[in-house]
């Protein structure tokens, strides 16, 4: 299979005919263009289009409207709400993280009352990730939970591999690998096939079963709109050099009984990383050291994650087998209660502390951090990514000359040891989401989002370059 890349506007280019874009044999991969043609419609990008959070999509098909993940942007990222998806009659999810969801609460409060679907466990997690968002917005409890309920009576729950009727569509998740529940959408009527990657995984990582490589063939698929966060890089570390990176950063800490400070996102990160450090543990190749979940969103969704250890990959499910919890382990503890949380600032290391949020934007990481970053004892240990902007990369550029930041309102020198778990990513890289694309037979046209424009431009141009 190969590709060739396309030129990208706002509009569909005209010396590429919609006749030609549906009929050549070779697809054409299109980076930052909101708009591509099907026979019976057309594939929308309404957010996500040239940066990577605010992923939304628009389906128009057999005289349909569906639109396929409903996201906010964040960071310095920018996106209004866009008045055309008020327009859609149903609602697709593909997972749980708030670029996907979090203009759920926008489309509702205006009075939009079609279905939402998606996998159970990606409901699950949608409501408790918006439960979260709306009362860091300040909203009331009566609120909130009229929210909650009609979120519910909307949700259509649909399990992987099952085709459901949708407005006279044909809907089918498929496995992403991303986050649990993660999904792709595979959309079809009788003239057009779509299929949105959502947000894909790599392949081999902890507890969660790889995207799916296995379609339905005989027939073309018009557009793939896929996800490119990582389009113009690879991964230089294994799942093995995350593990060994991870000893030799909490080694050091035990050794010097220092804390070690982790802001992870609630909703995937935490799990892996609890993953790892189970493995650690179990290996005993740590010394023993207490550690704190201290995220009641992490809580909460970790609960969720043992509730759908059907969706687990062969290895962890074989750890069960052999009565090891993947996410449970010795000196393991929640804290619940902010009061406790508070309580750890005065507990003297070496301790490892897991809370919120992921890039210190909020939540009680930002306590722990005012205690202990001035603190040569303390170890800050970031295991994602920090958008520029955020508190979490001034923490990192801080480290770096000394220098200060301002956490939840102080000026705090940071004194601390800042470290980075690198490679720790829930998105394949571009090798990953070439493999992925080739495995889906008969692509006409390839529709690039979720990246930011170097991303898509170079992964466009990287990919058609290796056509096979």
């Amino acid at each position: 299979m190969g590709w060739r890349a396309g030129r990208f506007a706002t509009e569909p280019t005209e010396g590429c005919s919609k006749l030609a874009a549906m009929t050549s044999s070779v697809p054409e991969i299109v980076p930052v263009t909101e708009v591509h043609p099907l026979p019976d419609g057309e594939v929308r990008l309404l957010g996500a289009v040239r940066q990577v959070t605010g992923a939304m999509t628009r389906v128009d098909s057999g005289g349909r409207r569906l639109l396929v993940d409903c996201g906010v942007a964040q960071g310095r990222e920018e996106m209004a709400f866009p008045e055309a998806a008020r327009d859609a009659e149903a609602l697709v999810l593909t997972h749980g993280h708030l670029d996907h969801i979090g203009h759920v609460p926008t489309l509702l409060e205006g009075g939009w009352d079609g279905p939402i679907y998606g996998t159970q466990a990606t409901l699950e997690i949608a409501k408790l990730s918006l439960e979260d968002s709306l009362g860091m917005q300040g909203l009331r409890d009566n609120e909130i939970e009229r929210f909650l309920a009609r979120f519910r009576q909307l949700s259509r729950p649909v399990p992987y591999g099952e085709r459901a009727s949708v407005l006279g569509l044909d809907l089918t998740l498929h496995e992403a690998g991303h986050i649990l529940g993660s999904a792709s959408a595979e959309i079809a009527s009788a003239a057009s096939r779509v299929i949105v990657s959502g947000d894909l995984g790599r392949p081999d990582s902890p507890i969660l079963r790889d995207p799916n490589t296995e379609w339905a063939r005989g027939r073309a698929v018009d557009v793939v709109v896929m996800e490119s966060t990582y389009g113009s890089r690879e991964h230089a570390h294994t799942h093995d050099d995350i593990e060994r990176e991870l000893e030799a950063i909490l080694k050091d800490a035990i050794a010097r009984k220092a804390k070690v400070l982790v802001p992870a996102f609630a909703i995937g990160r935490t799990q892996t990383l609890l993953y790892f450090l189970d493995s650690l543990v179990e290996a005993r190749r740590i010394p023993e050291v207490p550690v704190m979940i201290d995220t009641p969103m992490g809580l909460a969704v970790t609960k969720t994650y043992k509730r759908f250890r059907r969706l687990y990959d062969k290895e962890s499910l074989a750890k069960l087998a052999r009565g090891d919890d993947p996410l449970d382990f010795a000196d393991l503890f929640a804290v619940e209660r902010g009061r406790d949380s508070r309580k750890l600032h005065d507990v003297e290391g070496p301790m490892v502390i897991i809370a919120g949020s992921g890039m210190c934007t909020g939540g009680r990481i930002l306590g722990h951090l005012r205690e202990g970053l001035p603190s040569p004892n303390t170890t800050v240990l970031f295991v994602g990514y920090q958008a520029e902007g955020t508190p979490g990369r001034r923490i990192q550029e801080a480290a770096k000359r000394g220098g200060k930041v301002r956490v939840d309102g102080e000026e705090v020198l940071v004194r601390a040891r800042v470290a980075t778990l690198r490679g720790l990513s829930a998105h394949a890289d571009r090798k990953e989401l070439r493999a992925w694309l080739a495995s889906i037979p008969g692509v006409r046209r390839v529709a690039l989002h979720h990246g930011d424009v170097e991303a898509q431009t170079s992964f466009a141009a990287w990919a058609s370059r290796r056509a096979d």
